[in-house]
C-alpha cells in the first residue's frame, strides 16, 4: 500500500475520533469507563501480539520505574485528561490544542540536551502561541468559558504526552516497539482501573444504541490496534520525519469531518488562526534539537 495513502487514513481515522468520542461521552459512558475500555483492550491487544511477535524481556531493575513513569504520562494520565477535555469541549478546539504536543516535544528536547534555541524557533513558538490564544480567546463559538476547563485539560494532556514522547526514547534503544507498548499500556491499566471499574459499573449498557457501539467499537480496535501497525509500517517504509509532518492534518480533518457531522462550528477567521497554528508549529518543529517530528496521539 502507498506510505502517503496510510499516512493519510491515520490522520483521517485520528479527524474521526475526535468527533465520534464527544458523541459518545458523557450521554452513554463518562471518559472515565471508555478509557478504562480503550487501555484494557490494547493492553490485551498488546500483549497477544508479544506472544506471536518481536518481544524482549524487561530489565526490571534498570527501567521498571522508567516504564511506570511513562506509562502514567503516555497512557492512562494523558489519555484520561483528552477524553475528560474531549468530554467538555468541541472536535476542533482538542484538535487544535493537541498541536501544543509536538511543541513541547521540541522545548523539552532543547531542555534535555540543553541546546540553545535558534531565534526562528523562538519566533515561531511565539507565533504558534499567539495564534492558539487567539483561539482560545476570541468569541468565535467555540473556545468559550464553557470550553475552557475541557480545553485546560487537553492541553495539559499534550504536555503529559510530550514527556512521554521524551522520556520513551532512550528505551526505545534497548526493547522493540511491542514490548514497550505492552509494558506501558499494562502499568496505565493498573492506573486507571481505580477510576475505570466504578465508572464502568454505574454506566447504563443497555441504553447503549447499535450506531454508538459501532462508534465504541472504532476506537477500540481502529484507534488502538490498527493505527498502531500502520504507524509502525509508515516509520519503517517513509522515517519519522514523513510520518511525522502528516499530523498537521489532523486538525483540518477534524474540522472538516466536525463541520460534516455538524458537531462544531467553522468560520473563517478559525479557519486562519488554524492555519497560522499549523505553519508556526510545522516550522517551529523543523528547528528542534535533531529537527525531527515526533509523531502525536490524541489517545
Amino acid at each position: 500500500m502507498n506510505v502517503h495513502l496510510v499516512l493519510f487514513l491515520v490522520s483521517l481515522f485520528y479527524g474521526i475520533l475526535f468527533s465520534w468520542a464527544g458523541e459518545i461521552m458523557p450521554k452513554y459512558l463518562n471518559a472515565e469507563a471508555l478509557v478504562w475500555m480503550r487501555i484494557a483492550f490494547a493492553t490485551l491487544a498488546f500483549h497477544l501480539i508479544g506472544v506471536f511477535g518481536k518481544s524482549s524481556k524487561i530489565d526490571w531493575k534498570k527501567h521498571g520505574l522508567e516504564l511506570a513513569i511513562c506509562g502514567f504520562f503516555g497512557t492512562s494520565a494523558n489519555m484520561y485528561l483528552f477524553f475528560k477535555g474531549l468530554q467538555s469541549t468541541f472536535p476542533i478546539n482538542a484538535a487544535v490544542l493537541m498541536l501544543a504536543t509536538p511543541l513541547f516535544v521540541a522545548i523539552f528536547d532543547h531542555i534535555r540536551l540543553k541546546a540553545q534555541p535558534k531565534t526562528s524557533f523562538m519566533l515561531a513558538l511565539m507565533i504558534a502561541a499567539m495564534g492558539c490564544f487567539k483561539l482560545l480567546t476570541e468569541n468565535n463559538n467555540t473556545f468559550t468559558r464553557e470550553t475552557q476547563i475541557g480545553d485546560l485539560l487537553v492541553l495539559i494532556n499534550a504536555i503529559f504526552y510530550a514527556i512521554y514522547l521524551v522520556r520513551i526514547k532512550k528505551l526505545t534503544a534497548i526493547y522493540p516497539p511491542i514490548t514497550l507498548n505492552k509494558w506501558t499500556f499494562s502499568f496505565g491499566f493498573l492506573f486507571i482501573t481505580p477510576l475505570g471499574i466504578p465508572a464502568l459499573m454505574s454506566a447504563n449498557f443497555n441504553a447503549i444504541p447499535n450506531p454508538i457501539w459501532g462508534k465504541i467499537i472504532y476506537i477500540l480496535v481502529v484507534m488502538s490496534f490498527l493505527v498502531y501497525f500502520m504507524n509502525a509500517y509508515a516509520v519503517k517504509i517513509a522515517g519519522p520525519t514523513l510520518t511525522g509532518i502528516y499530523i498537521y492534518l489532523q486538525p483540518l480533518l477534524a474540522t472538516i469531518i466536525a463541520f460534516i457531522l455538524q458537531t462544531d462550528s467553522v468560520s473563517l477567521m478559525k479557519v486562519v488562526w488554524i492555519m497560522v497554528v499549523l505553519i508556526a508549529t510545522f516550522y517551529a518543529t523543523r528547528k528542534s534539537p535533531k529537527a525531527k517530528i515526533v509523531v502525536a496521539t490524541p489517545d
